[in-house]
């Protein structure tokens, strides 16, 4: 094999391995079996993203303006802002956190011979040619080459082949793969960085968000929001300084334009939404944690609720990696049932193996042994058999029919290819004279029996695939076995497509993504290719959730849209994972994905209340500051505080609520557009009425016509009112169709936002002082006529905005019966 050190290599004895001079040279050349361990963001950069975003900082000036001005009561969304920032350093630290767990090696000791001396180490204290003892039950610490014994292995965190391979003399061992049998002395030939296991890691050493749309989508709309309130702030403070409202010495003035400004860029800024969508993504992680789902990424809960493929292993998902005897096939009559039983039961115990096929076997022929033992042969890579000669002159091998001495082995191959073809493994009990001798049986054998044996089903695999195939995700199996075994075990669980099956076995990286879409089983695949087929399928444009377990799934698992973990599996898979099912049953997948897409569709509901609001606060401002241009009198006429029964109650209140409703309909379309086809009818509604009151309150002015709005107070108590009940109307609609749950979400938030009108207008009509109250409505302003002009404002454009929908709601229809 290659050797990429460019040094001089040391070749130890087997009994004395390296003197400490050779070891003291290694340390020296840094060829020691220490990892980088790569952690991401440092705290500094996700303390200063956190903290100081752009959105954040335009918040952090709003604040600070209206502190120095004292506008106290109208900060509401320092609270807000407060608890985004909190949220998402918590999420980035967290994710640092795991990230800095990602180790492939966890075995902490490794047995290394020095001097003729036998030592136990620290794995990172292990050097280049180091010879080291590896044991049964004991994980592999470095790339070796065997140079005594032989070991069972489980390469399986490596090749995901579910099948234990043997390693003798010459062979190599990858590091982070586990003894599973035998003992052998073998000598570092990669160490850290180089390392199979570590070379895979080092690709994938960063933990990343998941790619959510509603992330991105949010990232994009506060963008736009934020770009959009600098320059009308700009615009409003210019106008204002040519008016000279700046130079006047009348403070009342400058803090009512300030108050202006700060009014309508609050307004602007859907902070409740980034603090609705967070929250509602926490709740979801909880109910996931109920259903045994640890999510270690929130958004990750909306990129599986979105999946149309899914990408699974065989063994862990399909199968629960125990095998179990299928059927036992006499190959004469001679040859009793219970003789059969008896005879395999005894080379069981004989050899004492534990592989998983003897584990299958012991567990269906469960006899004590019944004849004394005169020579044993447990299982080997060489032989691919196992087997045992009894007192009495007769000896009994099990195997596979290939590597024995059996009678008529192509008669006996082609019955075994009857199962074989269909997803079973199969060995033969054979019967002979000869003893055995040097670890072989040099005799002929009569083939007694064939044992089909096949991979045990999980219970309730069929049912989970027949959930994914309903609800429209595709499944691709890929898996390190033989691809025409995992297609027949595709297709007893009855996943779609299954007889379409390819082995990878040598097919380059291009040829992989070539051929992604055209099949659905993928057997023999390599760590790369299952990256491969992972990029080909997003680059064909679908959303892609991937299952693993091992450490041959990292890259796989790096490149989905949404990577998922057994508890069970390698720490490397889960750390790199989005989401863990702590009880490694994949049964839980589909109600994960419902849960994903409550939370999605409850989103995409409600954002519509705090879009609506922004659109309200943007047209408002543009048209007023437009006018102030001509009429210096004329200003953005709402503060903060007028909008608080609209933001806390109709849009955080009922938002909140109506985000924990169960919804697990499959999600349709956009998060974007599916938010503005609400938003702009709502805020159309409300920005027409408002405007309509200013051009009745200068209608009035004018004495053109008289509807008793005879100051600007009236008309923006009257425009409070009008928008805070319609915005309710806005709310019915949020919540069509209407069941119990949410006529309770919507009484309840019709009645305080009622409530608190008719209560802060009592008041203020008691006190006749407004300035003073919460809301600061000027409800003294307003005259029998104006609350009679404000009632027929609110019926009239209720109705106009209830029609519209009508008709919309018809055309629907119609468009869905064609």
């Amino acid at each position: 094999m290659e050797d990429k050190y460019n040094i001089e290599r040391f070749k130890p004895d087997l009994k004395q391995g390296l003197s400490q001079e050779q070891v003291s040279l290694r340390k020296k050349q840094k060829l020691v079996n220490k990892s980088k361990q790569a952690f991401g963001k440092s705290y500094t950069e996700i303390i200063v993203s956190n903290v100081f975003s752009f959105f954040n900082v335009l918040l952090y000036v709003i604040a600070g303006v209206m502190l120095y001005f004292k506008l106290y009561s109208g900060m509401f969304f320092v609270v807000v802002l407060l608890c985004n920032t909190i949220i998402g350093l918590y999420e980035d630290i967290k994710a640092r956190k795991l990230l800095s767990e990602l180790r492939l090696i966890t075995q902490p000791k490794a047995i290394v011979i020095r001097d003729g001396q036998r030592f136990e180490i620290n794995t990172e204290e292990v050097v280049l040619d180091d010879v080291l003892l590896i044991e049964k039950d004991t994980q592999i610490c470095v790339d070796g080459i065997v140079l005594q014994g032989e070991v069972g292995v489980n390469e399986s965190v490596i090749t995901g082949e579910s099948v234990n391979v043997f390693k003798a003399l010459n062979e190599e061992v990858y590091s982070g793969t586990f003894v599973t049998s035998g003992n052998a002395y073998i000598r570092a030939n990669k160490i850290g960085p180089d390392c199979l296991a570590n070379s895979i890691q080092a690709k994938a050493n960063k933990f990343k968000r998941s790619p959510s749309e509603i992330l991105k989508s949010l990232k994009r709309l506060f963008l736009v929001i934020g770009i959009t309130v600098i320059v009308m702030a700009i615009f409003m403070l210019l106008t204002f300084y040519m008016q000279g409202k700046f130079t006047t010495d009348d403070n009342t003035s400058l803090v009512d334009c300030v108050a202006s400004v700060t009014g309508s860029m609050v307004a602007m800024i859907p902070s409740g939404l980034y603090l609705l969508t967070s929250t509602a993504l926490a709740v979801g992680v909880i109910g996931l944690s109920k259903k045994k789902a640890q999510v270690q990424d929130f958004y990750s809960v909306e990129m599986l609720a979105r999946v149309d493929t899914l990408c699974v292993d065989k063994t862990g998902t399909i199968t629960d990696g125990n095998l179990v005897v299928k059927k036992v096939i006499p190959l004469s009559s001679r040859y009793m049932e219970e003789y059969i039983a008896q005879s395999i039961a005894n080379v069981l115990r004989a050899t004492n193996d534990h592989n998983a096929t003897a584990v299958a076997l012991l567990k269906h022929f469960d006899l004590q042994l019944s004849a004394g033992v005169n020579v044993a042969l447990p299982f080997s890579s060489d032989n691919k058999y196992s087997g045992a000669s009894f007192a009495g002159g007769k000896t009994l091998i099990i195997g596979a029919p290939e590597f024995m001495p059996i009678k008529n082995k192509a008669g006996v191959i082609k019955r075994c290819e009857e199962y074989t073809k269909d997803g079973y493994r199969v060995v033969v009990l054979g019967e002979g004279k000869e003893v055995i001798k040097d670890n072989k049986y040099q005799g002929e054998l009569e083939p007694v029996a064939l044992i089909v044996i096949k991979d045990h089903i999980r219970d309730d695999a069929a049912e989970t695939f027949a959930w994914f195939k309903k609800n429209g995700v595709e499944i691709k199996v890929i898996s390190g076995d033989s691809a025409r075994t995992v297609s027949a075990i595709a297709a007893e669980v009855g996943i779609a497509n299954a007889d379409r099956f390819i082995s990878l076995e040598g097919m380059s990286l291009e040829e992989v993504k070539r051929i992604a879409d055209k099949y659905t089983v993928f057997g023999r695949v390599t760590p790369e290719q299952k990256e491969a087929l992972v990029v080909a399928l997003k680059e064909a444009k679908r959303t892609v959730a991937m299952t693993g377990d091992g450490v041959n799934d990292i890259l796989a698992l790096k490149r989905s849209d949404c990577s998922i973990a057994m508890a069970s599996g390698a720490d490397a898979a889960k750390n790199i994972s989005h989401i863990i099912l702590m009880d490694s049953n994949f049964a839980r997948l589909p109600a994960v994905v419902d849960e994903g897409r409550r939370v999605v569709n409850n989103l995409q509901r409600t954002a519509s209340l705090f879009v609506t609001k922004t659109i309200f606060a943007f047209v408002l401002t543009l048209v007023f500051t437009v006018i102030s241009i001509f009429d210096k009198e004329t200003q953005y006429p709402f503060i903060t505080n007028h909008l608080y029964l609209w933001e806390i109650v109709t849009s955080g209140f009922a938002a909140f609520f109506l985000a924990l409703e169960k919804n697990s309909e499959k999600i349709e379309g956009r998060f974007l557009s599916n938010v503005f086809k609400k938003a702009i009818p709502a805020a159309s509604l409300l920005i027409t009425a408002v405007l309509l009151i200013f051009i009745l309150y200068v209608m009035q002015q004018s004495n053109i016509v008289s509807f008793g709005i005879y100051t600007k107070d009236a008309a923006v108590a009257m425009s409070v009112i009008v928008f805070s009940v319609l915005g309710t109307v806005c709310l019915y609609k949020v919540c069509s169709p209407l069941d119990k749950y949410r006529t309770i979400v919507l009484i309840c938030s019709a009645t305080v936002n009622v409530a608190a009108l008719v209560v802060s207008g009592i008041i203020t009509h008691l006190t006749n002082n407004y300035k003073d109250r919460l809301l600061k409505i000027p409800f003294n302003e307003l005259s029998g006529p104006a609350y009679m002009a404000t009632a027929i404002i609110i019926i009239v454009f209720a109705c106009i905005y209830l029609f519209i929908y009508q008709i919309r709601d018809i055309k629907k229809g119609e468009r869905n019966e064609n």
